[in-house]
């Protein structure tokens, strides 16, 4: 599996769609990173991995980064911020 500690920006690949929903957002890659290592983790059945995480300061509602493992590294495939709270996380 992944390590999120050790994983680095250049360790990890943006998916086109992941690239326009960032730019789009204002969402960076630390911003990604800071996600995927401090934030809640989901795993789905189908192998897709759900993060959430409030950052503090730049938007009202917390970030959702969705990530797959490819063969050879992981993939963002989107990222932005949800509009609403769901009930589970209103402890982020």
């Amino acid at each position: 599996m992944i390590d999120l500690l050790m994983m680095e920006q250049k360790d990890i690949k943006f998916s086109r769609h992941a690239k326009r929903r960032m730019k789009l957002y204002g969402i960076s890659e630390e911003d990604v990173l800071n996600v995927l290592k401090n934030g809640r983790k989901e795993i789905a059945k189908d192998g897709k991995i759900f993060f959430f995480h409030n950052i503090k300061g730049k938007f009202k509602y917390p970030v959702k980064v969705i990530m797959t493992q490819s063969d050879k590294a992981p993939v963002i495939v989107s990222a932005y911020p949800l509009k609403k709270r769901r009930k589970n996380e209103s402890k982020l």
